[in-house]
């Protein structure tokens, strides 16, 4: 399939490490005069020729922002489904005082732990951390590359910290 700016509707990367791209294309549908969208998978091969391709349509720059986009709507996706189960099967827990206790044990175990299900999600801890505007409006690119490097949650929190930090400087 050749890619080109026509037929280029969006592309993201579809594995944590960033090797493969799932790149989405228009086709016209000959019968029914629609456009469909159809995937096309790749290799991330600056070599290949499909991957030279798409790097001139979408720059690695803007694959790994669309990456984020696309994660963080499945996110809120995914969280607007267990909250809507949760609360039907009378599961979501009200954390008022005694639950403020266990939330903050939650927290200094998430941050401070190797647990395999704590680092599963470091992805999406990662994606809130940019979604937060300070972030957002972070200038200093390779410091804000430095969360998405992060392996441990508390990594990727002390960098969000440092930016907070500055951020403070220059505000006041």
């Amino acid at each position: 399939m050749e890619i080109n700016k026509e037929n280029f509707y969006t592309a993201y990367f579809i594995d944590n490490e960033r090797k493969t791209i799932e790149i989405l294309l228009k086709h016209p549908d000959m019968k029914s005069g629609n456009v469909k969208v159809m995937p096309h998978v790749i290799e991330y091969d600056e070599k290949h020729p499909d991957c030279q391709s798409l790097l001139k349509i979408c720059p690695l720059d803007d694959l790994h922002e669309n990456t984020w986009n696309k994660k963080r709507v499945e996110r809120e996706d995914f969280i607007a489904q267990v909250k809507s189960i949760a609360e039907n099967d009378g599961l979501l827990k009200d954390f008022s005082t005694k639950g403020d206790v266990e939330m903050y044990k939650f927290i200094l175990d998430f941050l401070t732990t190797d647990k395999q299900e704590h680092l599963d999600k470091l992805f999406s801890f990662k994606i809130f951390l940019f979604e937060q505007d300070v972030v957002k409006n972070y200038k200093i690119e390779n410091v804000k590359s430095e969360i998405r490097k992060a392996k441990t949650p508390i990594e990727a929190l002390k960098v969000y910290i440092k930016i907070w930090e500055e951020s403070k400087k220059t505000t006041n």
